[in-house]
């Protein structure tokens, strides 16, 4: 476990393996939803946000994942982290709008730079900048 109670989590499509996301969570945390949400990381604003439906999907009681989890120690995490790819324009759309297992001000977040590091908050912030300059914003 890292930190403060943080554990890492890379999370891939169950259908292909591919890198999808890089997850925390907090199994020691004081309130009953803290302890089972999974906060994803959005790379272009380096901060992970908690994620409804990816926490819905970790804790489903039949086969029918989305999503493989495995638990990453906070090294590899540093790792992961730069490969991330950035969310899709729906994936954030439904952040900001949950339908089930958390209310609005639930959907919490926490910097990068808290949980990874300034050398990784500094690298996704590069990024972010360099994916703004190649698409002309």
């Amino acid at each position: 476990m890292a930190k403060d109670g943080w554990e890492f989590w890379r999370v891939t499509r169950a259908a292909d393996d591919e890198l999808e996301w890089l997850a925390v969570t907090r199994p020691s945390a004081r309130s009953v939803i803290d302890r089972r949400k999974f906060w994803t990381l959005v790379p272009a604003t380096s901060v992970f946000v908690a994620n409804w439906f990816v926490t819905e999907d970790y804790w489903r009681e039949d086969d029918g994942s989305v999503w493989g989890y495995e638990n990453i120690d906070a090294d590899e995490a540093r790792m992961v982290a730069l490969g991330v790819p950035d969310a899709a324009a729906s994936d954030m759309s439904r952040l900001a709008r949950p339908e089930s297992s958390f209310t609005l001000n639930q959907i919490d977040r926490h910097p990068v730079e808290k949980l990874l590091g300034k050398r990784v908050a500094e690298e996704l912030a590069a990024r972010a900048r360099r994916d703004r300059s190649a698409s002309g914003k």
